[in-house]
Formats: structure tokens, C-alpha cells, sequence
């Protein structure tokens, strides 16, 4: 694992078109994130054409308690 984030803590650049290597959220040269899967490819930006992309990281992902109380929805 160690080795994982050394190479990806070196900012690896990706060009649209090759496949995801890691989970996670990348930023292409636009300033545009998206978060990609392995076995996905990297897409066009849709005005600026073929970009390079960054790993950011993993996505933050929030899991919260349903909003009901008493199978109610609360303000219902």
C-alpha cells in the first residue's frame, strides 16, 4: 500500500482517453473535478476537448442517519 501512495503522491498526470488506474477524485487542467473508478476512461472536457487529469484523492463520502422519526419524515 505504502507503494501506491508513493506513486500517486507524486501528482501523476493522465491524458483523456487511457484507463483509471485508482478509484478516487481527479482534476483535469480546467479546474473540473470528477470522480472515477478503476476500469473507467478518462473523458473530453465537454467544451475544452482531450485534457490531462490529476489524482486528487479519495471522494469524501457521508453517510447519514435516515431523516425519519417514527417512519415519519421529520417537518412532514
Amino acid at each position: 500500500m505504502t507503494a501506491l501512495r508513493e506513486q500517486l503522491g507524486k501528482k501523476r498526470r493522465f491524458k483523456t482517453g487511457q484507463w483509471v488506474e485508482y478509484d478516487g477524485l481527479y482534476t483535469d487542467d480546467w479546474g473540473d473535478d470528477l470522480v472515477l473508478v478503476q476500469g473507467d476512461l478518462f473523458p473530453i472536457h465537454p467544451q475544452m476537448g482531450d485534457t490531462h487529469w490529476t489524482y486528487g484523492g479519495q471522494p469524501a463520502v457521508h453517510y447519514n442517519k435516515s431523516p425519519k422519526y417514527n417512519g415519519h419524515h421529520i417537518g412532514y
